[in-house]
């Protein structure tokens, strides 16, 4: 494959080998410290099966390379490990929505063609948005099956949650469509973001907020304004959705590679955690890829540490929330190191792609902001 190093390269490398007469990539990473709590939704399957008739109902992923996608994405297994104890009706919402949003990404947000038409995505963009806001109104193409099936979502988180709730769904895809625009900027201009720009803005092209707001809907428990929003609370919440975010694009790191050796125009703009501190320290792929998992590390090591400050003294809503961020992280990170998601890239290339990860109990020696300013006021004395 062009661009890849053969073999294994010591502790994290990108190797090259034949597999059934395709290029497999196998991607090796160093160990993640992550002591926090393992756990699957006994019903993810069922979940999982009962999002794929909700989606193809609406005439999505029903067939070929998109159905295998779909069904590969394990969205019961992956909000499952979210909140693996919730009422599965509930839950079913949530999970609906994870297999509606992974479909969205990959045929409007950051592959093919797609990926370079930021005028298509902003306008698409902004008329999801208007049915999340208000379910009933059909602006533009009211066939289109996309924004069908987010009327449908819109109407049952109103039906089951509280007009705070809804809200903060909505501004939750509010910042991801953001993320996603600043995305498009940098693909356009073909340049590759810097590390502080990339560190605050990955919690939002990663749909942090998005994700997570359907928790306080499916738990059926407001979380007052004044506890969602200090700035302990915030700073958590950030944590989490970086880490899982820069989690993600070590488990996703083979499957772009694969893919980028098969486009006819290489790009000179990339958008993951180990390119982007390769570029800007000027590391080899093993040095760049122990710092991406070093860097989960100390952020994991810091959410863990912040987080048992502020249990003893939260409420029950804010207590399960905290919780559910803890599953996020361990549960994004056992889910995406199987998901066929990043192990079929394309969905006609079953186990193209592999990515092999352990577990250490050994914490990170330094719990102090690393040297990105944008992010260093998690580690402020709250």
């Amino acid at each position: 494959m062009t661009g890849t190093r053969d073999g294994v390269l010591g502790r994290a490398a990108v190797g090259v080998q034949e597999h059934g007469g395709a290029e497999q990539v196998h991607v090796v990473l160093p160990p993640r410290y992550c002591p926090l709590p393992s756990a699957v939704h006994p019903d993810a399957g069922r979940l999982n099966a009962h999002a794929a008739h909700w989606l193809n109902g609406y005439g999505l992923c029903r067939d070929g390379a998109q159905r295998v996608r779909m069904t590969g994405n394990d969205v019961g297994g992956f909000y499952g490990r979210i909140m693996p104890r919730a009422p599965g009706g509930r839950l079913q919402l949530a999970v609906d929505w994870c297999a509606l949003m992974f479909a969205f990404d990959d045929q409007h947000c950051d592959e093919g063609p797609a990926s370079l038409r930021a005028g298509d995505f902003a306008g698409f963009a902004t008329r999801l948005l208007r049915v999340l806001e208000a379910p009933g109104t059909v602006p533009g193409d009211d066939r289109d099956p996309f924004l069908a099936a987010a009327g449908d979502l819109a109407a049952r988180c109103r039906a089951e949650g509280t007009p705070v709730q809804v809200r903060r769904m909505v501004d939750g895809h509010r910042a991801w469509f953001l993320g996603v625009l600043w995305e498009f900027g940098c693909r356009l201009s073909d340049r590759t973001p810097s590390l502080d720009d990339y560190a605050h803005l990955r919690q939002h092209t990663a749909a942090g907020t998005a994700t997570t707001s359907w928790t306080e809907i499916v738990d059926g428990a407001e979380i007052p304004g004044a506890a969602m929003d200090a700035p302990v609370v915030r700073a958590l919440s950030e944590l989490a959705f970086t880490t899982a975010a820069f989690d993600d694009d070590l488990f996703s790191y083979g499957k772009e590679r694969w893919l980028a050796a098969r486009d006819p125009r290489p790009a000179r703009c990339w958008l993951n955690i180990v390119d982007i501190l390769a570029a800007e320290h000027g590391l080899g792929l093993e040095a760049a890829t122990a710092a991406a998992v070093d860097l989960c590390n100390r952020l994991t090591l810091r959410f863990v540490r912040l987080r048992d400050q502020v249990l003893p003294g939260a409420q029950e809503p804010l207590r399960r929330y905290l919780g559910h961020l803890s599953h996020l992280i361990r549960g994004n990170l056992e889910w995406g190191l199987r998901a066929g998601r990043y192990t079929n890239p394309d969905g006609r290339h079953p186990g193209a792609v592999r990515t092999t990860g352990s577990f250490t109990p050994a914490a990170p020696r330094a719990d102090a902001p690393p040297p990105i300013p944008s992010i260093a006021w998690w580690w402020d004395r709250f």
